[in-house]
C-alpha cells in the first residue's frame, strides 16, 4: 500500500470519526472558546482606566451572556482588542444556537415521524412479541394475538416486515393496532431481525409470508418454506431463550424447524386437509375446534400452570383437586416438557448423566434424543404422573370466570365489529 492509499485512508476514518462525534466536538470546542477569549478579554481589559471587567470570574460571567446573545450590559469591553474578541464571541454564540437548536429540532422531528410510521426503538423493548411476516389479513392475526395475550399492550407488539409505508398507516388505523412498532425489510435476514431485539422478546411468530417479491411473483410454498427456516435457525442463533413459532406448508420440512429448537410448529396445509376430511364424514368436528379456538367463543382450549403441589401426583388426583381449584377448567389432558426447548433438553442432558452405569447412561442419552417438547398427552391413565415442566390441558369457561368477578361478557374481546368498521373505512 502506497503512502498516498494510507493518507487517503487516515483521512476517511477520520471524517467518519468527525461525523460520528459532530456534537462532542462542537460542545468542546465552544466551552474553549468561551474560556479562551474570556481570559484574553480579562488579560487586556483590567488595565484600562474605565474598565468593568477586572478580574477572571468577571470575564467568565461576560462570557457566557456574551455567548448565549443575551447582552445582560453589566460588564462590557471598553478596549479596541477587547471589543473585537467579543465580536469573535458573538458569532460564536450565533453558530453554537443554531447548532443546538437544529439538532433538537431534528431529534422531535424524527420521534414524531418514527412514531407516526410505527418505527421500533430497540433499546426500549423487553417482552415484546414479535410477529414476522406478512398476510392480507394481518390486522386480524395481530388483533387475535392481543386477544390471546391479555397482558400485552398494542406497543409491546412488533411487526417486522416487507411492506410499504401506506400498509403501515392502513394496519395502524385501527383503533387497537395504532401503536403497534413495524420493523420494515425482510424478516429472514439477520441484520434486519435483530432490529426487533428478538432475544429480549416473550414469543416470536413467523407466518408464512407469500408476499409478491420485487418483480411481482408470489413465491413457491417450498420458497415460503425456505424463508421461515431461514429465520428460525437465525433465531436459534441470536435468541436462544425465545419462544419462538412457525408456520409452514410442507410437513415434510419441519424437520428443519426442529433442529433450529422451534417450539410450535403450525402445519398450515395439512390442517386445513384434516379438516376438509372430518368435514366429509360428517362428525362435526370442525365446528368444535373452530369454537374451542375462536377468542370470541365462552369456551376455549387452554394451558393452565400446574401448581407446585400438584407435581409428582397421579392424574386422576390431580383432575380432581385442579377443577376443584379452579370450577372454571375442566382438564382434558396435560402438555409435557413445554417452555424453552434449549433448556428443556439441557436439564434432561443433564439430569441423565447422573447415573454411574454407562449402560444406563447410554438409555437415558437415547431417550433424550427422542425427547418431544410441548408433547400433548391427552386423557391420559389415571396413574399417569404430573411431571415438572408440564401444563394442564383445559377447557375454560371464561365467562364463568368473568361473571364470577363481577364482569360480564363485555370484557370478551370481539374482534367482529371492529374488523367490520375497519374494513369499510380501509
Amino acid at each position: 500500500m502506497d503512502v498516498f492509499s494510507v493518507q487517503e485512508n487516515l483521512r476517511q476514518k477520520f471524517k467518519r470519526f468527525l461525523r460520528a462525534n459532530l456534537m462532542t466536538f462542537v460542545v468542546v470546542f465552544l466551552v474553549i472558546t468561551w474560556l479562551g477569549v474570556s481570559y484574553f478579554v480579562y488579560l487586556v481589559e483590567y488595565k484600562a482606566a474605565d474598565a468593568n471587567i477586572t478580574s477572571y470570574p468577571d470575564s467568565l460571567w461576560w462570557g457566557i451572556v456574551t455567548f448565549l446573545t443575551v447582552g445582560y450590559g453589566d460588564r462590557y469591553p471598553v478596549t479596541g482588542l477587547g471589543r473585537v474578541l467579543g465580536t469573535v464571541l458573538m458569532l460564536s454564540g450565533v453558530v453554537a444556537i443554531g447548532i443546538l437548536t437544529a439538532k433538537i429540532s431534528s431529534y422531535f422531528l424524527e420521534q414524531v415521524l418514527r412514531k407516526r410510521r410505527g418505527l421500533v426503538e430497540t433499546n426500549h423493548l423487553n417482552r415484546h412479541f414479535v410477529v414476522c411476516g406478512w398476510k392480507e389479513d394481518i390486522h386480524e392475526i395481530l388483533l387475535h394475538v392481543l386477544a390471546f395475550n391479555p397482558d400485552l399492550k398494542p406497543n409491546q407488539l412488533i411487526l417486522v416486515a416487507n411492506i410499504s409505508q401506506s400498509k403501515i398507516d392502513a394496519i395502524r388505523e385501527h383503533p387497537r393496532l395504532s401503536e403497534i412498532q413495524v420493523v420494515p425489510g425482510d424478516y429472514y435476514q439477520e441484520t434486519v431481525l435483530r432490529r426487533a431485539a428478538p432475544e429480549r422478546a416473550r414469543k416470536v411468530l413467523i407466518l408464512a409470508d407469500q408476499t409478491p417479491g420485487n418483480n411481482n411473483q408470489v413465491p413457491s410454498m417450498i420458497e415460503t418454506d425456505s424463508h421461515t427456516i431461514m429465520t428460525a435457525m437465525t433465531l436459534a442463533n441470536i435468541a436462544k431463550g425465545t419462544l419462538v413459532a412457525a408456520e409452514i406448508y410442507d410437513p415434510k420440512m419441519d424437520q428443519y424447524l426442529k433442529l433450529a429448537s422451534v417450539n410450535e410448529i403450525i402445519y398450515t396445509e395439512e390442517y386445513r386437509r384434516l379438516l376438509l376430511g372430518n368435514a366429509s364424514a360428517g362428525t362435526g368436528i370442525t365446528n368444535i375446534l373452530f369454537d374451542l379456538l375462536s377468542p370470541k367463543t365462552p369456551t376455549i382450549i387452554n394451558t393452565k400452570k400446574i401448581p407446585d403441589d400438584f407435581l409428582k401426583q397421579k392424574y386422576m388426583d390431580f383432575k380432581k383437586e385442579f377443577e376443584k381449584r379452579y370450577p372454571d377448567c375442566v382438564v382434558i389432558g396435560i402438555l409435557e416438557n413445554t417452555g424453552n426447548s434449549h433448556l428443556i433438553k439441557e436439564r434432561a442432558i443433564r439430569k441423565a448423566q447422573k447415573t454411574p452405569d454407562v449402560k444406563k447412561l447410554v438409555q437415558n442419552l437415547k431417550l433424550v434424543k427422542q425427547l418431544k417438547c410441548n408433547d400433548p398427552v391427552l386423557n391420559p391413565v389415571d396413574d399417569y404422573i404430573i411431571l415438572d415442566g408440564s401444563l394442564a390441558i383445559v377447557l375454560e369457561n371464561r365467562f364463568k370466570q368473568e361473571s364470577s368477578q363481577g364482569n360480564s361478557q363485555g370484557n370478551l374481546y370481539d374482534t367482529s365489529q371492529e374488523n367490520a368498521k375497519f374494513s369499510t373505512e380501509v
